[in-house]
């Protein structure tokens, strides 16, 4: 299983950037790969879902992402279903008058051997292109 951190320091506050994150009609805003993003009735509580398209690699990835879990404001929890599956999670920490991002990302490719080393390869590289463009994304549309 792979696994990709990633933070950044945002000056704004963690409420400010989770209403920017919990707006499932927003993602493909901000962060860079998703194409399409449609949430249910549900979404953003546990138990919702956003049925995406996501983009890396070259390759194109259809996805169900469930929350698991949701603190407004603090934190959230994602688990993925599909092309890839894993989880994401989004932890917010008050650092002054700014907010410190934290995102984690586990997950697996299919095609056993031939699709761990694909990830490795290429795809790894560009999920975490994609998470670092997406939290300087965040961080423009949170600081305004």
């Amino acid at each position: 299983m792979a696994k990709i951190e990633r933070s950044i320091l945002i000056d704004a506050s963690s409420d400010q950037i989770d209403k920017i994150t919990r707006d499932g009609n927003r993602l493909t805003e901000w962060y860079a790969g998703i194409e399409k993003s449609e949430p249910d009735e549900v979404y953003p509580n546990p138990g919702g879902k956003i049925v995406m398209s996501y983009k890396s690699g070259g390759a194109k990835f259809e996805l169900t992402q469930t929350v698991l879990e949701r603190t407004e404001g603090k934190s959230a929890k994602y688990q993925m279903e599909g092309m890839i599956t894993g989880t994401n999670q989004w932890v917010f920490e008050s650092q002054g008058a700014g907010t410190l991002v934290k995102a984690t990302f586990e997950y697996e490719m299919p095609g056993g051997v031939l699709g761990k080393l694909a990830d490795k390869m290429v795809v790894e590289r560009m999920n975490v292109e994609n998470l670092e463009t997406s939290l300087k994304n965040l961080k423009k549309l949170a600081e305004g």
